[in-house]
């Protein structure tokens, strides 16, 4: 455990303009300096980019982050051993997000560690990391009501943007990926919506329109001729996609929601339309913190409890083959000095009971300073050789 680690940046925790370059520098290929990293999972979601590791031994963080990052990239967060596995497990309970409690994070964990198990990058100290990540998550999900099902970051926008509409109003989703989707679910919903589907792909446009109801158009057609709209959401990886020429043909627009990572609006072409960007966004995340405070509360705690836990078994599993080294050295001693007394069997429970207090005292130093503790105690008993385990 002391050898996992977690370096990124987040919407909360950075701003959209540090985001937007981790992201960029995470899409591409990465280099990790010869002999200083031994797994890794890349999480890239709507409003975190991430990169969690599996250090090799005698590797710090704060030597490799100088080497690792870029100079021109913010630093962003760094964390080692039980916190990078707390923060993992908050990041995928939805503790972290901008909204508190939305669907789809823990489902974005999972589709990161499995993406990279296919591509050969974790190992035993990410995939136990993972494992517990998203079983804590589980348990806060069922155990605090955050929020209903199908929450997602543009929940946040939904309330303000049904005030603004008006009756009947026509808005576009650009963009039917995950985010665009539950966009779209959620403004089919509402009374008087016309909804447009738009994608570069018209097919999955035309599907998510005949289910809800709405009507589909090809981005390429969209973006040179629009029809007139009230509202437009937009969903997709493309940098200023919606700039001047799009918003110069929409006089009637009253909002604009931008999900997109990097950012999908040229924010200073919308006009008089009101823009629910990331900082919006995140603004209003943060009032509807401070509502679920006393939830956020119970499950920060839940994460806590089976954070120790997690550890403690880490621990355990980790000094194992050590506590079985020294019974058998309990053993060994006892059959030299009454060996020819005492049966084998007799041995056996003489050498777990001489061994039992110096394992619990073992088990507690490994679950308060770490098994690298451990391990320094079993060398100077010369129950491990020095460079061992």
């Amino acid at each position: 455990m002391e050898r996992l680690a977690l370096i990124g940046v987040s919407q909360r925790r950075g701003g959209s303009a540090a985001l937007a370059a981790w992201n960029a520098w995470l899409q591409a290929p990465l280099e990790f300096p010869p002999g200083w990293v031994r797994e890794h999972v890349r999480l890239l979601t709507c409003n975190r980019s991430e990169l969690v590791l599996a250090l090799e031994e005698g590797v710090g963080l704060e030597a490799l982050r100088q080497r690792l990052i870029p100079p021109h990239l913010p630093r962003g967060y760094a964390f080692a051993g039980e916190a990078a596995l707390e923060h993992l497990a908050r990041v995928a309970a939805s503790l972290d997000s901008v909204n508190p409690g939305e669907d789809q994070i823990m489902q974005q964990v999972r589709q990161a560690f499995e993406a990279a198990r296919r591509a050969g990058t974790v190992g035993p100290v990410t995939s136990f990391a993972f494992q517990h990540a998203l079983r804590i998550a589980k348990r806060v999900r069922r155990e605090v009501a955050l929020a209903p099902a199908q929450t997602s970051l543009f929940s946040l926008a939904r309330p303000a943007l049904e005030a603004i509409l008006p009756r009947p109003a026509r808005v576009a989703v650009v963009g039917v990926g995950k985010m665009g989707t539950l966009a779209a679910r959620s403004l089919a919903a509402l009374p008087g919506v016309e909804l447009w589907l738009v994608n570069r792909t018209p097919e999955r446009a035309q599907a998510l329109a005949e289910e809800l109801g709405g009507r589909c158009m090809a981005l390429e057609v969209f973006l040179a001729s629009p029809p007139s709209l009230d509202a437009v959401v937009a969903a997709t990886p493309v940098a200023g996609l919606l700039g001047w020429a799009f918003f110069r043909r929409q006089p009637g627009l009253k909002a604009v929601v931008d999900l997109g990572m990097p950012k999908n609006v040229v924010a200073e072409a919308v006009g008089e339309a009101v823009l629910f960007d990331l900082e919006h966004l995140q603004r209003l995340g943060e009032e509807r913190r401070a509502r679920l405070k006393a939830d956020l509360a119970r499950a920060e705690g839940i994460v806590l409890e089976e954070v120790e836990q997690v550890v403690a078994e880490w621990a355990e599993r980790a000094i194992a083959p050590a506590i079985a080294r020294m019974r058998a050295a309990y053993r060994r001693t006892l059959e030299e000095l009454v060996g020819e007394l005492v049966e084998p069997e007799l041995l056996d429970r003489l050498a777990h009971r001489f061994a039992h207090f110096p394992v619990k005292g073992l088990r507690g130093l490994a679950r308060r300073h770490g098994t690298e503790a451990a391990q320094t105690f079993l060398e100077a008993a010369g129950l491990v050789e020095v460079g061992h385990e």
